[in-house]
Formats: C-alpha cells, sequence, structure tokens
C-alpha cells in the first residue's frame, strides 16, 4: 500500500464538521478510490475514522520530487467488513481525473462536471477544423485498429468560395459508399445543375476532370457491336470521307471510303495501271469495295481491283477492250470495312 502518511487530523479543526484530516498516498487516484484500500484495522488506533470525515490528501505523490496530485475525499465505512472508500469530492466544474492531452473536454452531467473520456459529444452549432489560413481536418477510424481512417480535408478553392456537400431529401436510411478506385487516386463522377441528366439517356464525359454530362441520346440511339443492328426512318452508316487524286502511279487517301481521281490514262487495251494507295485504314483482314463513278474516260470495259495490306492497297484498273485504249480520268469510289 502506497500510504506514506495516514489521515490525520489538521491542528485547529479538531470538533468542527465536518472533521477534517489530511494524508499523502503514493498510488494513483484509481487505486486510492478503490473499496479496501484503507480499513479500520490499518489505521493508527488514536486516528481512527468515521463516515463524517473529509480527507485532503496528495496523491500519486514523489517523495524524490515532494510533488502530487491534490484531491478531496469523501470517507464511506462499510461495518460489515471494515473497508474504507474513499470518493473524490464532486463539485460543479470539477474535472474528472485523469485528463488526457488534446482530447475534447465535455460535460457529464447537468451540474458542470467536465471530463475528456470517451463520450458521443453534441455541439449545438458548427463544427469547424482549421480556420482561414490554417488547415484543418476531420477524421473518423473504423472500430478495428491500424485500418486506416475516413478523411475530409479542404483544399484552396480558386476564390473565397465554400464547397457544400449535403443529401437530398431521401425516403429510407441510406448507406452511401465510396467505391474502390484501385488506384491511389480517383474522381467521383459529377453532373453540373441540380438535374443534369434525363431519365433513360446515356451520360457521356465532358472532359477528364470528372464531369458529365447528358448525350441527348436514349440506348437506342446507340449502335451494339456485338449484335445485328436494325435502322429505320433515318438511322443510317455514314463513313467518314477521305478523296484523293493520283499521281504517278500514287495516291494518299486515308479513310473509310472516298474517292479516288486518276490521272488521264491511256492504257492499251489489254493491259493494267497499277496505283500504289496509301490509307492507314487499311489492314491485311480488311475488305475493300471498289466502284467507277465517272470521269473523262469514254472505254466502258474496266475491271477493278484492291489487295489489302497494312496502310496500303495496290489499286490496279483492267482496261479489257483489246482495241480501244484508255483515254482520260476515272472517278473511283471506294469503301473499307
Amino acid at each position: 500500500m502506497g500510504v506514506i502518511q495516514f489521515p490525520t487530523p489538521i491542528p485547529a479543526t479538531n470538533g468542527n464538521f465536518p472533521n477534517l484530516k489530511s494524508a499523502l498516498f503514493s498510488d494513483n487516484l484509481a487505486t486510492v478510490t478503490t473499496a479496501g484500500y484503507l480499513t479500520t484495522s490499518s489505521l493508527d488506533a488514536g486516528m481512527p475514522l468515521s463516515n463524517a470525515d473529509v480527507i485532503m490528501a496528495l496523491y500519486s505523490y514523489s517523495q524524490n520530487t515532494n510533488s502530487g496530485t491534490f484531491g478531496i475525499f469523501t470517507v464511506s465505512i462499510s461495518t460489515s467488513t471494515g473497508q474504507v472508500t474513499l470518493s473524490s469530492w464532486a463539485n460543479p466544474g470539477d474535472a474528472v481525473l485523469p485528463t488526457i492531452a488534446n482530447y475534447i473536454a465535455h460535460f457529464t452531467n447537468t451540474t458542470g462536471t467536465i471530463s475528456s473520456g470517451a463520450a458521443n459529444i453534441i455541439n449545438a452549432g458548427n463544427i469547424q477544423a482549421g480556420l482561414s489560413g490554417t488547415a484543418g481536418t476531420l477524421a473518423s477510424f473504423p472500430a478495428t485498429a491500424s485500418k486506416g481512417s475516413l478523411i475530409v480535408a479542404g483544399v484552396a478553392n480558386t476564390g473565397n468560395t465554400n464547397t457544400t456537400v449535403s443529401n437530398v431529401a431521401m425516403g429510407q436510411a441510406s448507406v452511401v459508399s465510396i467505391p474502390d478506385p484501385a488506384n491511389a487516386i480517383g474522381r467521383f463522377m459529377i453532373g453540373a445543375t441540380a438535374t443534369p441528366f434525363v431519365s433513360g439517356n446515356f451520360p457521356i464525359a465532358s472532359g477528364t476532370g470528372g464531369l458529365f454530362i447528358d448525350s441527348g441520346a436514349a440506348p437506342g440511339s446507340f449502335a451494339n457491336l456485338t449484335a445485328a443492328n436494325v435502322f429505320s426512318g433515318a438511322g443510317q452508316i455514314t463513313l467518314a470521307k477521305a478523296n484523293g487524286t493520283e499521281s504517278g502511279n500514287a495516291v494518299t487517301a486515308s479513310g473509310n471510303a472516298g474517292v479516288i481521281t486518276t490521272s488521264s490514262l491511256t492504257t492499251v487495251g489489254g493491259s493494267s495501271y497499277a496505283i500504289t494507295w496509301t490509307n492507314t485504314l487499311i489492314t491485311a483482314t480488311s475488305v475493300i469495295l471498289l466502284t467507277i463513278m465517272g470521269g473523262t474516260n469514254t472505254t466502258e470495259n474496266i475491271t477493278l481491283k484492291a489487295t489489302a495490306g497494312s496502310g496500303t492497297s495496290t489499286l490496279t484498273i483492267y482496261n479489257n477492250t483489246a482495241a480501244t485504249s484508255l483515254n482520260g480520268t476515272i472517278f473511283i469510289g471506294y469503301s473499307v470495312l
């Protein structure tokens, strides 16, 4: 037992009510206020305790530093066991000890007792973390230790404006979860204005910052890449056009469709004219469709052929009229599928 001095009457207080006594304890408050810390049998016979006594004591006292914590205690004695229970004298405004540095103090009752122990603390107004020019965050920890926390932190806006996060009126209790972006950085997708989308329409990204807008189109307006698509009304597929004019047996026309205009040809009957065609959309598996769309040439019996390579094709024009040469330009329409 860390009793350095048993409760001793304070001079000039004998006979007064309550009876004031002083004591020194080296034990901490929790030990001192444990039932049986003192017993009637352990006390000096000449200095008994009674339920009317009030003890002023230093507890957690160190003789090396001659310092401790001051407390006032009331006395309760069990008549059956002789155990003495010391209770901290409680006054309105007293602090419940021990307190923890940097913890929020709060009232534990309606008479002003203050504590820093764990509790659900209520503030009827606003709660602010930090102040203008001094950063502050709100952090919420889960019940499992060493599993991180959820932090709400403000960053500098372009101007002196506030960002408010609030809910719309909900018809039920809801838990809204933030999905794992599988990355150290992620963004919410958000739409501008209170009603940014049309029911049934596709939303689409506006830029790369997470802003979404309404596409103005329902799912039925989009093609299905893995099923047959049936177009109705004005629905159609329009391929991007790229035209080119051949010169010196070469032409560049990089598109899914377009028109190639040849030079003025004089290919004799039974011969052919080969053109190296550069088209970055052509691959070795492309299907190339060709058709004659006009030109100044009047020799009609012509055959067209195109090979498919990587970004290139050999376009061959055959003059199938044995006795007549080609005599002008040919417009060749193409499609690359």
